[in-house]
């Protein structure tokens, strides 16, 4: 498997960086297909954070049918982001970067049900199992593409983490202002993600865009 494909896979678990902003917002502008693939994950991604949430408040109000209804179309999603891949990269590379998505899902769901569960050690295990997917993450991009620096993608992918564990902290403590204002730092990070990977798609695939 190409270990720098699977790197632009993955930039869409990464935060942007700053120098991606500009090509992003200059390449869409002026192409079509740009924009669409460029509106059409921004929807998956936003979906993605939007299922958790769901997840996460339907949990903590032991609403159990919610719940796995919730999880089962955060499943379902990481499925249709890692497969809207698979026509540029192939199938093989879209299984990969479901095991990845997969990953992301299993910490954050285990740290909201350590957190129902009033599970101190669960949920220092879970927050260790962010942590180490995002330096995993992080050091499989940074050792692919030079231009990525490991250590701001470690902060990046720490900060989406971040965001998922301070919504379910705050669903727990009955903050519903506070998860508010989670939610629009959440909500505008996801939408630069979406971006960072259609500036690489259309950075990498300069042809079909």
């Amino acid at each position: 498997m190409n270990i720098k494909i699977l790197a632009l896979l993955l930039l869409a678990f990464c935060a942007q960086p700053a120098w991606s902003q500009t090509p992003a917002a200059s390449a869409t502008a002026v192409d079509s297909p740009a924009l669409t693939t460029r509106l059409a994950l921004r929807d998956l991604w936003v979906e993605h954070i939007f299922w958790i949430r769901n997840y996460a408040l339907a949990n903590q109000a032991a609403d159990h049918a919610q719940a796995k209804i919730a999880a089962d179309q955060v499943v379902d999603n990481a499925s249709k982001i890692a497969n809207s891949i698979a026509p540029l990269y192939g199938q093989p590379a879209a299984d990969q970067l479901l095991k990845l998505l997969a990953g992301h899902w299993d910490a954050v769901k285990h740290y909201s049900d350590a957190t129902v569960g009033k599970d101190t050690k669960g949920k220092q295990a879970a927050v260790a199992e962010l942590t180490s997917n995002a330096r995993a993450i992080a050091a499989f991009l940074a050792s692919a593409n030079p231009n990525l620096p490991e250590a701001t993608l470690v902060n990046m992918l720490s900060a989406h983490g971040g965001h998922h564990i301070a919504q379910i902290d705050e669903f727990a403590a009955h903050d519903y202002a506070g998860e508010a204002r989670t939610w629009q730092m959440m909500r505008s990070h996801i939408l630069a993600l979406a971006d960072a990977l259609t500036a690489a798609l259309v950075k990498q695939f300069p042809d079909k865009f």
